[in-house]
């Protein structure tokens, strides 16, 4: 029995050959080394790594220097931005200022790159009004408009760079009259005269008397209505502009203003002048006066899109105006609206 039990624990005994496993499993250990070894030096360079342990250097290392990280230039780079930022605005800023200084300065259409096109309007001086006679009142404060000033005065004066067709300043038929009466004034009448001679400004046009050149009229028929009508007098006043652009002002002055509207109603009917073959009505034109009734007249020889002629009448209590404007390449609308508006403006 005793031998039969011995073969039974031998064979159990070659199971110690399976001891070499361990021997296989250390083999990655050993290479694992190198790799834990390598894993923390990469850390402390990039990454803060967990644990109690590893955070405690981290901590001394940011007391001592509160911007060291993975990224140290970063705010030297934040700041030097800023003064970039900063020094950018106080550029601009000044930069801002001087040109808003500079362009305050000169007329806007005298800057570079900043006028406008010329669209055909004149520049006019200041326009002031004349004296009144003493006593006399202005117009707006007479129920029928009457004008007591000198009619020469009430026409609008030269633009900037046009030249006179005429006399700026006539001296009127009436006043001529009187100072060849009287042969031997007084030493106080002529120094009355003379100073008040002098404190009268110059007048923008000169005297002309009522008849058909006056109208710048071809049938008798026309002006014959200055003689029905009853003319007091009349001023004219003209230039060509620089474009080549003539124009022509006539005021007419009658006793009231039933006299002036009765001859605006007729006169305003002449499709024909000696500057202009024939005209028509413009019945789609809407103008602008300052006071009183209108009514415009365009050549029917045209330049283009533009006539060659336009003519405007005016009433204005017992005043009538007359503005025409040729130019063989055409009259602006622009400039004849400009001088239709001043010239009533100068009525009103």
């Amino acid at each position: 029995m005793s031998t039969d039990t011995t073969p039974s624990t031998g064979p159990s005994e070659p199971s110690e050959p399976s001891k070499p496993e361990p021997t296989v499993q250390a083999e990655p250990a050993v290479q694992a080394e190198p790799a834990v070894q390598a894993e923390p030096a990469v850390q402390a360079e990039w990454a803060a790594p967990s644990g109690a342990e590893s955070t405690a250097p981290d901590a001394d290392a940011a007391e001592a220097n509160p911007f060291a990280g993975p990224f140290p230039e970063r705010p030297k780079a934040d700041r030097k931005r800023r003064w970039q930022v900063g020094g950018a605005l106080l550029l601009t800023v000044a930069l801002g200022s001087g040109s808003a200084v500079l362009m305050t300065l000169p007329d806007r259409t005298d800057l570079p790159g900043l006028a406008t096109p010329n669209d055909g309007r004149y520049v006019f001086p200041e326009l002031a009004l004349p004296p009144l006679p003493v006593g006399a009142s202005a117009p707006s404060d007479y129920k029928l408009k009457t004008h007591a000033a000198d009619l020469r005065g009430l026409l609008l004066p030269l633009p900037k760079g046009a030249v006179g067709t005429g006399p700026s300043a006539a001296p009127s038929p009436s006043a001529s009259a009187s100072a060849s009466a009287s042969a031997a004034p007084s030493a106080s009448a002529s120094a009355s005269a003379s100073a008040g001679a002098a404190a009268l400004p110059p007048v923008a046009g000169r005297w002309v008397p009522c008849d058909r050149d006056m109208m710048l009229a071809k049938e008798d028929k026309y002006a014959q209505r200055l003689t029905s009508d009853a003319c007091r007098g009349a001023a004219a006043q003209g230039w060509s502009a620089k474009d080549g652009t003539r124009t022509e002002l006539r005021l007419i002055r009658f006793g009231s203003q039933d006299e002036a509207n009765d001859f605006f109603n007729g006169a305003n009917l002449m499709g024909a002048t000696k500057d202009i073959e024939s005209s028509h009505l413009d019945v789609d034109g809407s103008y602008k006066v300052a006071l009183g009734q209108s009514n415009v007249r365009l050549s029917d020889a045209k330049a283009g899109d533009l006539p060659t002629g336009r003519i405007g009448w005016v009433a204005c209590g017992d005043t009538v105006a007359l503005i025409q404007m040729t130019n063989p390449q055409g009259v602006p609308e622009q400039a004849f609206r400009q001088v239709l508006l001043l010239q009533s403006s100068l009525m009103a």
